[in-house]
């Protein structure tokens, strides 16, 4: 079932309140609330993949607010890249992907800069990827408002050179689309598109965007405006980090990875139920989940001895090396795992009659290979593999193969290469900012508007505004949905004739 009416519904009533926090000159409250409501879109998909409303905010307080000064590029340099992010985690694809590339891209200098988090936290996550830390991180006091942080940024890139920007950041992150809302910023400014699938701030003021999934060019540039030749598919680096051992030929191994979310079964897929069915026909069969926490409460509901629930972990070579068959998962794939069992030499079995947003694989006839029409083929196609040797081996040959072509590391750092020479002379520029929207309402929309729902405080940083704004507010809080967070009657009281200064 869609949640579009209600996200977008919601929403609507957002815009409305930033506009508020923007005529009543409460800047950095506005920016605040934009990385609210810009983070229940991300999460509560309302058929919008970009706000022009809210980048045309953030835009006109950057430009009213900042001061740049023009950034000055020597004729020649040594090839620098800086590498923003909002935040990186020891364990996920989003800071896997960053830190492989500047393991991978051993041509380049690389810097980091946060926009959110502190120094001791980035290096001690650093450890984790053997990243050396001296002198090439910038971080910014963490208590700093929106505005002044941002002229801080501001400053450093004015002070300091770099052939290319790389933005790793979170979907709701407001602070790159004011630093770089300024051409006086001359380094080009790519977009790491890694949240390709739903909402995110920041497209009118990047100059390329790159693309994991060479399928979600058009896509973009009618979404997002963006156009299709200052897009790239650069597909997510991916390294052969396995190898494969003889295991006991009277078992078969099936194996699966992903965050727990993405396995959460809704209406139409159930990855746990069909993982239980296979381990239940077939007595030689473990199948491996990893994943799962401890206290999910799915365990209990597909417990079974040879259906294996192991909880997230970095140390997941025992289970890959030792795997007959790798299995996407499902309602929500995870590409870089598929991508790194794929590179081992285990064949696979993809996601079936998958939604675009979920193919990471763009296949015709001539690959040999394709994502199954229906749940019906799919457990056909994971029954031959189980049983028919020779097709399992032969299967092997040409998936490997395709990703060895597209997503091996070789591939990657050709595509990198090119990209760079195409555009050592670009220097930034923004965007103009259209005045309408474009919502979509199509399939991909809909499964992205039912991943999860994510809770909003509807006050939030509303609270220093004056009585009338206020009860706009106010106003604007009826007939939500129940994911919107609400006040009492009694507290709505005390906010209206709260006075802040």
């Amino acid at each position: 079932m869609s949640r579009l009416p209600e996200n977008k519904k919601y929403l609507k009533k957002t815009l409305k309140i930033a506009e508020l926090l923007y005529n009543c000159g409460r800047y950095n409250d506005c920016l605040l609330y934009i990385e609210k409501i810009s983070h229940s879109a991300w999460f509560n998909f309302p058929g919008y993949y970009t706000i022009n409303a809210l980048e045309s905010i953030i835009r006109n307080i950057a430009l009213k607010n900042i001061t740049f000064e023009e950034q000055i590029v020597p004729e020649h340099q040594e090839d620098r890249t800086l590498h923003v992010f909002s935040e990186i985690y020891p364990v996920g694809g989003h800071s896997k992907l960053m830190f492989n590339w500047i393991e991978n891209d051993d041509f380049s200098k690389h810097y980091l800069l946060s926009t959110r988090q502190d120094l001791d936290s980035i290096s001690e996550i650093a450890k984790v990827y053997n990243f050396v830390i001296d002198g090439n991180v910038f971080t910014y006091d963490k208590k700093l408002t929106p505005i002044v942080k941002a002229q801080k940024i501001a400053n450093t890139l004015s002070e300091n050179n770099f052939s290319r920007i790389i933005l790793h950041i979170h979907p709701n992150d407001a602070i790159p689309s004011m630093v770089f809302s300024s051409e006086k910023i001359k380094s080009p400014v790519f977009f790491l598109n890694h949240a390709e699938h739903t909402f995110w701030l920041g497209a009118p003021i990047i100059d390329f965007l790159l693309q994991i999934r060479a399928t979600n060019i058009q896509k973009d540039s009618d979404n997002r405006n963006i156009p299709a030749d200052h897009q790239f598919f650069l597909p997510i680096p991916v390294n052969q980090s396995y190898n494969l051992k003889n295991g006991d030929n009277k078992i078969f191994n099936i194996v699966s990875m992903g965050t727990e979310s993405k396995y959460e079964p809704n209406e139409e897929y159930n990855f746990l139920e069909e993982a239980l069915q296979i381990v239940t026909k077939f007595d030689h069969v473990i199948f491996s989940i990893i994943g799962i926490s401890a206290n999910n409460h799915n365990r209990k509901k597909y417990q079974h001895e040879r259906l294996v629930f192991v909880e997230p972990t970095r140390n997941i070579s025992k289970y890959i090396e030792i795997c007959d068959l790798y299995v996407e998962g499902f309602p929500v794939p995870s590409f870089t795992s598929l991508l790194e069992s794929a590179l081992t030499g285990i064949p696979y079995v993809l996601h079936y009659n998958p939604s675009d947003v979920y193919k990471v694989f763009e296949l015709t006839e001539k690959d040999g290979f394709t994502y199954p029409k229906d749940i019906q083929e799919w457990h056909n196609t994971i029954e031959k593999m189980i049983s028919d040797e020779s097709y399992r081996k032969h299967m092997t040959k040409i998936q490997c193969s395709y990703v060895k072509d597209h997503f091996s590391l070789d591939a990657w750092k050709n595509k990198l290469n090119t990209i760079k020479k195409s555009t050592k002379d670009t220097k930034h520029s923004t965007r103009d900012i259209p005045d309408h929207e474009v919502f979509r309402d199509g399939k991909d929309e809909e499964i992205v508007s039912v991943i999860g729902a994510q809770k909003v405080d509807h006050y939030k940083f509303t609270e220093r505004l004056g009585f009338f704004p206020k009860l706009k507010v106010v106003m604007l809080s009826f007939n939500n949905p129940s994911w919107v967070r609400i006040l009492s009657k009694k507290k709505i009281l005390r906010y209206l004739i709260l006075k802040y200064i």
